[in-house]
């Protein structure tokens, strides 16, 4: 079985960025950064969104020199390790999805003596899609599409849709 992703359907996209709030809320939680892991683009009259496509080969996972991004075989993803990234943006910059499917964020989080804080430092996160692996109802950005225009999928399922978007186009085309 292969990596799980979430799936776009261009046709059924109106651009309302409902899936990047969702998952800006998704992700508000401490500890974490409150930031889109998808980004909705816009071409001429079609608008999608684009996330992380949890590659098999996964570039961005390979050029990360500490394992901030790593293959994670129980979800079937590229996960992410917070902790571990630097801000080098060497995953960013090896990510074939352009757009922001992977990017890096700084943000201030405390220094602590114990329980007393006594400064503030810059830390690095990486943002992309985790699936929301752990969501109970899972992608916060297909549950909350008004259109139903993104999915869940593994590689036999994607496989599928492809098979019915080509069927689909022929069909138009004849």
């Amino acid at each position: 079985m292969g990596n799980k992703r979430v799936v776009a359907d261009s046709s059924r996209c109106i651009g309302c960025q409902t899936c990047m709030a969702a998952c800006i809320e998704a992700h508000d939680i401490p500890g974490n950064i409150a930031a889109p892991r998808l980004r909705v683009t816009r071409t001429y009259e079609i608008s999608a969104p684009v996330a992380c496509h949890h590659c098999e080969d996964a570039p961005c996972a390979k050029a990360c020199p500490t394992g901030a991004l790593f293959f994670d075989p129980k979800n079937h993803r590229i996960g992410v390790n917070e902790d571990n990234c630097i801000g080098c943006k060497s995953c960013s910059i090896m990510s074939g999805f352009g757009g922001g499917a992977v990017s890096v964020a700084t943000t201030q989080v405390p220094v602590l003596m114990g329980d007393v804080r006594v400064g503030s430092q810059t830390k690095s996160f990486v943002l992309k899609c985790d699936l929301c692996v752990d969501r109970p109802g899972g992608p916060a950005c297909a549950e909350a599409c008004p259109t139903k225009g993104l999915t869940l999928v593994d590689e036999e399922r994607l496989a599928e849709l492809t098979a019915e978007r080509a069927r689909a186009t022929i069909e138009n085309e004849a």
